[in-house]
């Protein structure tokens, strides 16, 4: 079976600051799908699964209207739709108490689907959680995620390059790809650059590392955000978009 465009994922690392103090990056957490994907509008949150097992909580920190944090835990039903007391704006984390037994689908206005946990795995989180631009001087952020090869049949995907989608924060975020495949490193804190990007930052088009990306494997990539001084916070998205060949 080829590649397909589902089997391409973008997945977090395990450090995820919320913070610009803790650490950042290390190993892909292949649990947590990083995310931009929002309510069409400010919405209650609605989750169901596909399977009646899923009654467990769900932990949900995002944005009101007024740009302020909020969050909850939220009790699952399985089948059953249940419904976010808060409402959100923007979704920052949705995390569960452990791995999805079903397909769980966290909707907004009118069901309209934000993403999909699929089974197995524990929620999605939004990268560069609460940045803020400083009031006097511009400011250079670093996040981590991967971009995974998850095709069960062991198929690769040859010629896999990245580029980043000229729509949302492109002119803000440029990304770089880690030296070499499957790197845990880290920084310090979101506010330190990684050394192991000698290829630079950028939009792309850029191959990764052996220019392919086997059944499994996946090649880290840093983001890169830049803000100037005083800069008003956005409600946005940003986008890369992988590409190859496959049998």
């Amino acid at each position: 079976m080829s590649v397909s465009g589902a089997d391409l994922v973008v997945y977090m690392a395990m450090n995820k600051p919320t913070d610009d103090s803790s650490t950042a990056g290390g190993d892909i957490n292949s649990y947590i799908r990083a995310t931009f994907d929002d309510p069409t509008s400010a919405a209650t949150i609605k989750f169901v699964s596909t399977s009646a097992s899923d009654s467990q909580n769900v932990a949900i920190t995002g944005r009101n209207t007024a740009g302020a944090i909020t969050s909850e835990t939220l009790a699952l039903s399985g089948t059953t739709i249940v419904t976010s007391v808060n409402t959100y704006e923007r979704i920052l984390s949705c995390v569960l108490s452990s791995g999805a037994a079903g397909t769980i689908t966290a909707s907004g206005n009118s069901l309209n689907k934000i993403t999909d946990i699929p089974a197995a795995e524990t929620g999605f989180c939004r990268p560069f959680y609460d940045a803020t631009a400083s009031t006097s001087a511009s400011k250079t952020l670093y996040d981590k995620v991967f971009v995974k090869n998850n095709n069960s049949i062991g198929s690769t995907l040859n010629n896999a390059t990245l580029v980043e989608v000229s729509s949302g924060l492109y002119s803000k975020i440029n990304f770089g790809l880690e030296d070499i495949k499957q790197g845990s490193q880290t920084v310090s804190n979101r506010l330190a650059a990684p050394t192991g990007v000698t290829g630079g930052y950028g939009a792309g088009p850029s191959g990764m590392v052996g220019d392919e990306l086997a059944a499994s494997g996946y090649q880290g990539v840093w983001l890169q955000l830049s803000l100037g001084a005083g800069e008003a916070a956005t409600n946005s998205f940003y986008q890369v978009q992988v590409s190859g060949t496959t049998a």
